[in-house]
């Protein structure tokens, strides 16, 4: 439940992010800034500390998470939220080729089914997204590049979760996180200023998506890489439907058939690993 919870905050990141008037090196540094002194203030108020131990774990998790947000925010503000997303969808199929050496997670050919059965419903959304798309190379190139980094990510970030609470994970990979993209995005010559009326969105995008990715570490420890990664199909479902409500984007029957698969994949996969469970159990 955790896990899909992480999910569904996490899907207000695009068009969060595609809303507010910020370049997307500049619009990730400030996310970065003010997500790690708002951890800093929960880690203090916990009687947590960060520990050398902390930092050998949290680094290179932070490096990956540094570089899949910059390119995903440059992305979105490239494309559309849809195009943006849909690559992100080939990730759980990178996630199974890995968890199994690396974790000893078993994975059936039921479950790769059922994740090829998935990735056609978010095919499907996105294509009902526009009959004609505005598509852009560079945009679809860096939003793949970014579902190579998640990937790496995810695997990288359940290792650390096992010696690793939720909150100083998350907060040593945003704080490492934030050391990198910073200089990046002043080099860059991107403009950090924010438009008045952009700041509220701002600390939602800080304070939302910044639960989202804490939720989904504490989840890593509870729960399946390969059923955390089926989760991430739901995000271009509900990016879709956020985008429609907030950003204007038409809504069609070609979307709602695609969630729908989505969905139904989804839960078909987590009723399986539940009962799976179970047995393993018993």
């Amino acid at each position: 439940m955790v896990a899909v919870m992480s999910i569904i905050v996490l899907s207000s990141m695009p068009p969060l992010t595609k809303h507010i008037d910020v370049a997307g090196l500049a619009l990730a540094a400030h996310r970065f800034v003010w997500l790690a002194l708002l951890l800093l203030l929960v880690l203090v108020a916990t009687g947590r500390r960060i520990t050398l131990r902390g930092l050998q774990l949290g680094w290179l998790p932070g490096l990956l998470f540094a570089g899949n947000i910059a390119l995903f925010y440059t992305a979105v503000k490239l494309t559309t939220v849809a195009n943006a997303t849909v690559l992100g969808a080939i990730q759980p199929v990178l996630s199974l080729l890995l968890v199994g050496p690396l974790f000893g997670e078993k994975v059936r050919r039921s479950e790769i089914a059922i994740t090829v059965v998935a990735i056609a419903g978010v095919v499907i959304v996105v294509y009902g997204s526009s009959i004609t798309p505005v598509w852009s190379p560079r945009g679809d190139v860096l939003a793949f590049l970014a579902t190579l980094l998640w990937t790496a990510y995810l695997v990288v970030a359940k290792r650390a979760r096992s010696e690793l609470t939720a909150i100083e994970l998350q907060t040593v990979l945003t704080l490492v996180a934030a050391v990198l993209i910073v200089p990046v995005a002043l080099v860059s010559g991107q403009s950090v200023a924010v438009p008045r009326a952009d700041w509220w969105w701002l600390a939602l995008l800080v304070v939302v998506p910044g639960a989202g990715h804490t939720l989904v570490n504490w989840a890593h420890g509870h729960t399946p890489l390969v059923l955390v990664s089926m989760l991430f199909l739901l995000n271009p479902v509900v990016a879709t439907g956020l985008a429609a409500l907030f950003l204007g984007e038409s809504v069609n029957g070609f979307q709602i058939a695609g969630m729908l698969l989505v969905l139904g994949s989804l839960g078909v996969l987590m009723v399986r690993l539940h009962r799976s469970r179970e047995r393993i159990v018993t």
